[in-house]
């Protein structure tokens, strides 16, 4: 897994970035990139505002971000990336809503 620090230029926000080919589980205030069909898991017990950057890079619709027991865009259902080449940002919003995503971008 290779890791390198980025920052993020309107809050500074520190993100550390990993290439992920298996399943992972995921911390706040990183930035994943698919590189294979594999699943992210949500943390268990999110902060509001804890933040989470995805990229798939895998070449494949199918990777899959698991909630871990916590609603995503108010559903209580997993996340496929069914998206080539997706890009977005995961915010915790509290319980009500979870999990938001903001800034998506990809194509079919």
């Amino acid at each position: 897994m290779a890791q390198t620090k980025v920052k993020r230029d309107l809050i500074g926000v520190l993100y550390t970035t990993e290439l992920i080919g298996t399943n992972t589980n995921a911390d706040a205030n990183r930035f994943y990139v698919f590189t294979a069909a594999c699943t992210l898991t949500l943390p268990a017990t999110p902060t509001v505002g804890d933040s989470i950057k995805i990229s798939n890079r895998s070449g494949l619709a199918t990777p899959i971000i698991a909630r871990n027991g916590k609603k995503i865009m108010g559903a209580s259902e997993d996340l496929t990336i069914d998206k080539l080449n997706a890009g977005f940002e995961m915010i915790f919003s509290g319980d009500t809503h979870g999990w938001l995503l903001v800034s998506v971008e990809g194509t079919t």
